[in-house]
């Protein structure tokens, strides 16, 4: 295929305008998953937001709608669990109908159980690795079929970007089951980026560090809090962070970029 067939990469604010795009967002009631909602939106994105259980999700999911539909944005939201692949596919389709096709999809999940290894029952590696890889895996595949039905549009049918953790490159005591499916949505990542290329479909993962956001972090000062201290910049990061880097690369100026993890930590995984 020529080279010409693919579109020219643009050099202003317009590269990164969203408008008429369709995003479908998985975990948009997690720190990351509503950030980047909100900066989709922002960049003329409609949306589809979806929570993976009811409860306080269901209300932070709510919460990021009405936010999102303050930019003028198409907005739906519900609540599906999709570390079941049935359930993943009947959402898929069902997004699909409403928004008119999906464009673009965002997974974050972020289901940790921290236990130790030996305490770490058969139902908790279940419940991590569903909540996790399993979902990531299933809304991959059925949105999948979403994107490979879009128009050939300069080469360009749709982009799909996994949010991690950086544990999934590193290790960690007493996260092992979390670290594993962390580890495993990495991976996907990479060979769902090598099987699309060709379709001009564009698989990449942001992989976050310490958050303000991440579970029993305490007291976030580095002079009180070990793991902040063990950061370069000093501090943890914030879900603001990470929006600006989804929007470049759900863009059209990301066209070139796939099978990437972008480690968004604050030079933790440097330092280690």
């Amino acid at each position: 295929m020529s080279v010409a067939n693919w579109p020219d990469a643009k050099r202003s604010l317009d590269a990164y305008d969203l408008s008429g795009k369709r995003a479908l967002v998985v975990g948009a009631a997690t720190g990351a998953g509503c950030a980047i909602a909100l900066a989709l939106a922002e960049a003329g994105a409609d949306l589809a937001l979806v929570a993976s259980n009811a409860g306080d999700a269901a209300l932070a999911l709510r919460k990021t709608a009405k936010e999102a539909r303050e930019f003028g944005r198409n907005v739906i939201d519900q609540t599906t669990d999709v570390s079941s692949g049935q359930g993943a596919q009947v959402m898929v389709k069902q997004v699909a109908k409403e928004l008119g096709g999906i464009d673009i999809v965002v997974n974050a999940p972020d289901l940790m159980i921290a236990k130790p290894v030996t305490k770490t029952s058969d139902a908790d590696w279940a419940k991590v690795v569903a909540g996790n890889l399993s979902a990531t895996f299933f809304v991959c595949r059925a949105a999948g079929k979403e994107l490979l039905k879009n128009e050939l549009r300069d080469r360009s049918r749709g982009r799909v970007i996994n949010v991690a953790s950086v544990l999934g490159e590193r290790g960690l005591a007493n996260a092992a089951a979390y670290c594993a499916a962390q580890g495993g949505i990495l991976n996907l990542t990479r060979a769902l980026a090598q099987e699309w290329a060709a379709e001009g479909i564009t698989v990449n993962a942001i992989a976050q560090g310490w958050m303000e956001d991440s579970p029993a972090l305490g007291d976030l000062s580095p002079g009180s809090n070990q793991t902040v201290r063990f950061i370069p910049l000093k501090r943890a990061g914030r879900s603001d962070e990470v929006a600006p880097l989804a929007v470049y690369l759900a863009s059209e100026s990301a066209g070139y970029v796939t099978g990437q993890t972008f480690f968004v930590d604050g030079g933790l995984t440097v330092h280690l």
